[in-house]
């Protein structure tokens, strides 16, 4: 069962939240809430997070999801240090070289963008 607010998929629940400034922000934020950063595992995870934006309206709106290679360009790791072997990136993904190092969904998208964002972005918590 999850929390009021949170949304069952696939065996864990998800919220997304809003105006964030960062990806730390982002993760914070989720922790404080008795989640993480929604680590996509899959397409299976990757289709339900984004159809769950899709029904609540938020299409073209950018969302942290876990995964960084801030560290080494090119090795995506999890906020826990895990080495990611999916990412589910979209076409010409990743295209930030050392300037686009977090990953970000909408509804029909994943990529790497920057790790700081202005004014605001949302993202996606799963706990």
């Amino acid at each position: 069962m999850c929390a009021i607010g949170w949304a069952r998929l696939l065996g864990s629940c998800y919220l997304i939240i809003h105006n964030v400034m960062s990806r730390q922000a982002s993760s914070d934020r989720c922790r404080s809430l008795g989640g993480y950063l929604a680590v996509v595992s899959d397409a299976q995870e990757t289709v339900a997070i984004q159809e769950f934006i899709a029904t609540l309206g938020y299409n073209d709106t950018l969302m942290y999801i876990d995964g960084s290679d801030v560290e080494e360009e090119g090795v995506w790791k999890t906020e826990a240090g895990d080495v990611m072997t999916y990412m589910g990136m979209s076409g010409e993904e990743p295209n930030g070289n050392r300037t686009e190092n977090c990953l970000v969904m909408t509804h029909d998208f994943v990529g790497d963008i920057g790790c700081t964002w202005s004014p605001s972005i949302s993202a996606v918590c799963e706990m």
